[in-house]
């Protein structure tokens, strides 16, 4: 779409978005769009740019029918996938090839990702269908794409939590990653954790917004089920005790950066950059001693990443035999395949207490 001019406005706390084959032709129909919405009077055609149908599909046909968050996200994913490429066209314009030009470049994006992106399409054509506006859907035909495969996550091996065991007692993010694999907080719940959020009386954690993919923190979480309370085991909780002590006000991030300020994602992938830095030194590799960088063969493992901790700790659930189904909501996981994904891992530890389990059933204790 380089050959268009894009200019924007917001109406009613909305951002829209006109395009043009000249700078001018933009301006003119961001005045004309103003002034229809203005009036209440956006005339619909099969001549009306995608765009605009877009907007009037969120307005009448998501905004109503999905939670806040979700409009959000889809809104964000027209603005920035969708309308970039198809937004300048008119609806009956639109073709497979077309359709095939949103979707290609997002092949090194997610399975779910794609779907997501590919279901939206789908939606915005068959509502148009559905009015009238384009005689066939350009999405007949083309399968949804599978995008790149993602990264099987894994618990730790135990060298691995003990060197991050050992890091964390000094690393500025050991009680990032001790949250993690104590309490399997997702990252995006520990950034914005307060001191208040933890009862040391009843020793639990309470989960109740979180850092969302535009940079806010929103009281929300991933999914319904994200909203939770959760146990802290006592080698955690001294730490956190330790912590509190020199805290004076509980509204407080638990956890920032050095400037005492929130966490964001690329911050966040920095600080897991440097605690894996500080792995490799900790388990003996040698550092170069004018780059300053560690040097080969390293400790960690590439496909140890930080969600791994999180994943230690629904294995560990599984290993002292909690149930599946508390393990979901401890997980905050809204659908309990989810968890069975990572509890069909067999581990000795399991089998070995399912075994002893058994045998005190069968013997009355």
């Amino acid at each position: 779409m380089a050959d268009y001019y894009k200019k924007t406005f917001t109406f009613e706390g909305k951002r829209r978005y006109v395009y043009g084959k000249t700078e001018l032709e933009a301006i003119e129909k961001r005045a004309i769009l103003k002034s229809q919405l203005e009036a209440g009077k956006v005339e619909i055609s099969r001549n009306t740019q995608v765009f605009i149908w877009i907007n009037e599909w969120l307005d009448n046909y998501k905004e109503p029918e999905v939670n806040y968050r979700w409009y959000k996200d889809i809104q964000a994913m027209c603005d920035r996938f969708i309308i970039p490429a198809i937004g300048h066209m008119r609806l009956s314009s639109v073709k497979p090839l077309h359709i095939r030009k949103v979707l290609n470049p997002l092949q090194d994006y997610s399975y779910s990702f794609n779907a997501k992106i590919y279901d939206i399409l789908n939606q915005i054509f068959n509502t148009a269908l559905e009015n009238e506006l384009v005689v066939q859907n350009p999405m007949t035909g083309i399968k949804k794409p599978q995008g790149r495969t993602p990264k099987k996550r894994r618990a730790l091996t135990s060298e691995e939590r003990e060197i991050s065991l050992k890091v964390a007692n000094y690393h500025r993010g050991g009680l990032f990653i001790l949250l993690m694999l104590y309490c399997g907080l997702r990252p995006q719940e520990i950034v914005p954790l307060q001191w208040s959020d933890i009862d040391f009386v009843s020793k639990r954690v309470t989960v109740n917004k979180a850092l969302k993919s535009d940079g806010i923190v929103r009281g929300f979480t991933k999914t319904k089920a994200g909203m939770r309370s959760i146990p802290i085991p006592g080698i955690l909780l001294d730490r956190l005790i330790a912590e509190h002590d020199d805290i004076t006000n509980d509204s407080l991030l638990i956890c920032a950066n050095t400037r005492g300020e929130r966490y964001t994602k690329s911050s966040i992938n920095d600080l897991w950059k440097n605690f894996k830095r500080e792995m490799n030194i900790a388990a003996g590799c040698k550092v170069h001693p004018q780059k300053h960088q560690v040097m080969p063969p390293y400790f960690v493992q590439a496909d140890l990443t930080l969600y791994c901790y999180r994943h230690t700790y629904c294995t560990d659930l599984q290993a002292a035999g909690v149930p599946i189904n508390v393990a979901k909501e401890l997980m905050g996981h809204e659908d309990i395949a989810v968890t069975s994904k990572i509890y069909t891992h067999k581990s000795n530890a399991a089998l070995n207490n399912a075994a002893e389990l058994i045998d005190k059933y069968s013997r009355g204790v």
